[in-house]
């Protein structure tokens, strides 16, 4: 049997770009000092449907969240609370902030490199012909042989398989709407599920000019909508990953870990995932930097079996691709 690779992603796998978790709390002031300086120069008329009340909400919405943020952890340690006093309303708006943030975020810097020479290192290469014209067109693809868990809502793998077909309908049907593909705490940019606009496309198109107005507009346009943000712990029976994700692992031979630290946090997923995963699990590569695998593998311990072969991978500088890949 040909080996299938699963790689396993955490947020370590978009900090050269973006924040981690716990990095949330300081980068959130910054940004919402930018965003009261943005936009036209000027008064801001209230009535103006950009840089009035909505860009207020925003600018509200993340300084309660810089805030709140503050006091803990991390931004998903709060949403975490959030969740267990009840509070949905505040939940959506943590969600709804977050998003925003991470499509004006993504919008005015480039994806992370190491997505950009992944892919380029993996894609595969369909030629269509046109029998009319004696044209043919080449478009990139996934390997079939490759499957993708990610903890990160954000868009980063979108953005750089963008960067190889420039259309947003074949990002949408060979990543987003991609079997071998799953978001464990789902995904920002949307407004609605299953719908994706401007707001999205502007977290995959790097320009001069950030995303402000597209930001706003989700943020305020999120409340009317439930956010495609949405948290492992949230479905206490788990029925999502186990009607969705784990029929994405069956047959995985080689997991490749990068950027995921296996918090206790997140014990109950993982344990679903590596029980999926154990009848075919023969490797798992742990890319980490150096000095940092000795407690990865001791967390590993409860999840994997002693015959799973473990290879240490130091250094991050480009996401690992096994030899046998």
């Amino acid at each position: 049997m040909s080996a299938i690779f699963l790689y396993l992603l955490g947020a370590g796998a978009s900090c050269k770009v973006l924040p981690l978790a716990s990095e949330f709390k300081n980068r959130l002031p910054l940004f919402a000092k930018e965003l009261k300086n943005a936009g036209p120069q000027g008064v801001h008329r209230p009535e103006d449907p950009v840089w009035g009340k909505n860009r207020d909400n925003l600018l509200a919405a993340i300084e309660w969240l810089a805030e709140e943020s503050s006091h803990h952890f991390s931004v998903d340690t709060f949403a975490k609370k959030l969740f267990f006093l009840n509070d949905h309303q505040n939940l959506r708006k943590l969600k709804a902030a977050l998003s925003a943030y991470l499509v004006v975020e993504q919008s005015r810097n480039h994806v992370d490199q190491r997505y950009d020479a992944f892919l380029a290192s993996i894609l595969k290469s369909d030629i269509t012909a046109n029998i009319m014209t004696f044209e043919s067109t080449r478009h990139a693809r996934l390997p079939e042989h490759l499957r993708i868990f990610t903890w990160n809502y954000d868009t980063q793998l979108e953005k750089a398989y963008f960067g190889f077909c420039n259309d947003i309908k074949r990002v949408y049907n060979d990543v987003v709407k991609n079997d071998s593909i799953y978001k464990i705490n789902g995904q920002c940019g949307t407004i609605q599920p299953g719908h994706f606009g401007n707001e999205f496309f502007a977290s995959l198109n790097t320009t001069n000019k950030p995303a402000w107005e597209e930001g706003i507009q989700l943020y305020n346009e999120a409340f009317s909508f439930e956010s495609e943000i949405s948290f492992a712990w949230e479905d206490r029976t788990n029925t999502i990953l186990k009607n969705t994700g784990l029929t994405k692992l069956s047959n995985v031979s080689d997991v490749i870990v990068i950027g995921y630290s296996f918090p206790f946090f997140n014990r109950e997923i993982d344990k679903l995932i590596f029980e999926k995963l154990s009848p075919t699990l023969r490797r798992i590569y742990l890319q980490y930097p150096s000095g940092v695998h000795a407690s990865i593998e001791e967390r590993l311990k409860v999840f994997i079996d002693s015959k799973v072969e473990r290879i240490k991978i130091d250094g991050t500088d480009l996401f690992y691709i096994p030899d046998n890949f």
